[in-house]
């Protein structure tokens, strides 16, 4: 069943097989979706015009997605904050989610996840 309010989300992942299952998945659900595959791509988005949602992986080349999340908290205030990891170079899972959740992410994915978990979390998720 459809969200009953089409978010417009922005999905940022250096996998191209990630990005498009999300965006699939939230397309699905009625959402609008914009889909980038690194950090540089993700501020400029995030400059250009306002999203309700960013997910964003945090471990990409060039600019990190902890700094993303960072810059996106102070950029767009009160834009829902959602991390995906599946770890990276010198960070545990667990330190990779503690910064996530400092720097503002409401939730932290850890890869492999279903996308259903993703579009269940979006729909009951707090920030409305």
């Amino acid at each position: 069943m459809p969200h009953p309010r089409k978010l417009s989300v922005l999905v940022a992942d250096d996998v191209w097989g990630v990005r498009e299952s999300l965006r699939a998945a939230l397309t699905a659900e009625g959402h609008e979706v914009v889909t980038v595959e690194n950090g540089r791509q993700a501020a400029d988005a995030l400059a250009a015009r306002s999203f309700d949602v960013l997910v964003c992986d945090l471990w990409m080349p060039g600019v990190r997605g902890v700094q993303v999340l960072r810059d996106a908290q102070k950029l767009r205030p009160g834009m829902r904050l959602v991390a995906m990891t599946g770890g990276g170079p010198g960070m545990t899972l667990e330190g990779a989610t503690s910064l996530a959740e400092v720097w503002g992410a409401e939730k932290v994915f850890i890869k492999p996840f279903d996308e259903r978990e993703l579009t269940a979390f979006l729909a009951t998720g707090s920030g409305e």
